[in-house]
């Protein structure tokens, strides 16, 4: 299962509600979809390129909003024109059509990025490579694992699921700013770059993330997404 639509309707258990049941997911994935110029009951008869073309379509077009400058920073500028229900669905989008490959590749290039500056020659640099590595995907998974408790308390709806693909496509200016560090080793440069990579990976999440709750609790909703990317970003400023 890489990706699917979900609906308003309430969760049958909070067990399914909280990590995602597969018998509802696809029942919702087959009922209601998105991506309107795909037939979802006729996929699994479509050649392996169109499937794979679908996917990074949708990969590339995440990464985009991630990117977006003006929804980062301004997004709340851009509600006028189309209505505060219309904004308010655009910004649910990405977590309603979520996917998994997008998220792995970005956890794993960042916990590369991590791990390469640590590898070398000696088999004590090895060691420590593998447990930086095991350590970024530890703390993605518990930052998903917060995210859906956090919101779900809040009276929010997400799943685990939707939460690690918004963590993951979100850490993707981290991955860029991990990179920039392997460049040079001047300390101001790299927590400079890694700053510019926390601010842009948290601005990117809060619209999203804060589109799950009611207006009154997105700080809350909103904090433990913020602490994360800080956490990672003090981890690649460090390490790289």
């Amino acid at each position: 299962m890489s990706h699917g639509t979900f609906d308003t309707a309430p969760p049958v258990s909070s067990f399914s509600s909280l990590f995602g049941d597969d018998a509802s997911v696809r029942e919702r994935h087959q009922s209601q979809s998105s991506f309107r110029d795909i037939d979802v009951m006729s996929t699994l008869d479509e050649s392996i390129s169109k499937t794979f073309k679908r996917d990074v379509d949708r990969i590339v077009s995440n990464v985009k909003n991630v990117l977006d400058a003006k929804r980062v920073f301004l997004g709340r500028r851009r509600n006028s024109g189309g209505g505060e229900e219309d904004a308010q669905l655009r910004q649910q989008q990405p977590l309603r059509d979520w996917d998994l490959y997008g998220p792995l590749i970005f956890v794993l290039l960042f916990g590369v990025c991590l791990s390469s500056s640590s590898s070398g020659g000696g088999g004590a640099q090895k060691s420590d490579a593998g447990t930086i590595f095991s350590v970024v995907f530890a703390t993605v998974a518990f930052g998903g694992v917060a995210l859906t408790l956090n919101v779900k308390f809040l009276g929010g709806k997400i799943i685990f699921l939707q939460a690690m693909s918004l963590i993951g496509y979100c850490i993707f200016p981290l991955d860029v700013s991990a990179l920039l560090c392997l460049l040079s080793t001047n300390s101001i440069y790299r927590f400079a770059v890694v700053a510019l990579g926390v601010a842009w990976s948290a601005g990117a999440s809060v619209p999203f993330v804060s589109a799950a709750v009611v207006d009154e609790r997105k700080a809350l909703a909103v904090y433990p997404m913020v602490l994360l990317y800080v956490t990672l970003g003090l981890f690649a400023a460090v390490v790289v």
